[in-house]
């Protein structure tokens, strides 16, 4: 069995999807979670990130949604707006950066510093497109395989390490991310000087 490399492994994963409990999760009724099943990748990667980085709260999805709509964070046209989700994770008090990987070194070195990487990739790994969708990197394979938690809208366990070929990857990747973690001490912010874009 290959082991993951370089990339902390136990971040939580959280589906996209809502309406297969839909009160648990916050939902005013089934219909409204129907509506976010396949527009809540941005929540559910903000919830990974907020998993694994703590400390942990009892926010729903439908809570997150709703701060993130009043922070002008989402739109029908452009889906989840980087800016909008890193100033969600900023408001909890971790440090959030916006990230700018076209090369395989630049991915590795956003992925394994500490913290949580939100990539942007296509919606789909089986037609040609390079954005609209978000997932988070947990782990390189030994085969070089890049693994990622990519939350579905279609199964609540969907998208659980999900291995993808390096080659597949870099042709859905749209070479943006978000990268979010605990605020570091005396400030500075690790990825601003390795040349990697903030904001």
């Amino acid at each position: 069995m290959e082991t993951h490399v370089g990339v902390e492994t136990t971040v939580p994963f959280y589906s996209s999807m809502g309406s297969h409990d839909w009160q648990r999760l916050g939902y005013p009724s089934r219909e409204v979670a129907r509506f976010w099943d396949t527009r809540s990748c941005g929540v559910a990667c903000l919830r990974m990130a907020y998993g694994y980085l703590g400390p942990a709260t009892n926010d729903s999805p439908a809570r997150i949604t709703e701060e993130l709509l009043r922070l002008g964070a989402y739109s029908e046209a452009k889906g989840w707006k980087h800016l909008g989700l890193a100033h969600h994770a900023r408001l909890r008090g971790l440090a959030a950066h916006l990230v700018s990987a076209s090369r395989p070194d630049e991915l590795w070195l956003a992925a394994t510093t500490p913290g949580v990487l939100i990539v942007s990739v296509g919606s789909s790994f089986d037609i040609e497109s390079c954005s609209g969708h978000l997932a988070v990197v947990v782990g390189f394979a030994e085969s070089g395989d890049i693994v990622l938690h990519r939350p579905s809208g279609q199964s609540p366990s969907e998208g659980f390490n999900l291995r993808v070929h390096p080659d597949t990857f870099w042709e859905h990747f749209s070479g943006r991310g978000i990268h979010i973690s605990q605020p570091e001490k005396g400030g500075g912010g690790g990825l601003c000087r390795t040349g990697l874009q903030t904001s």
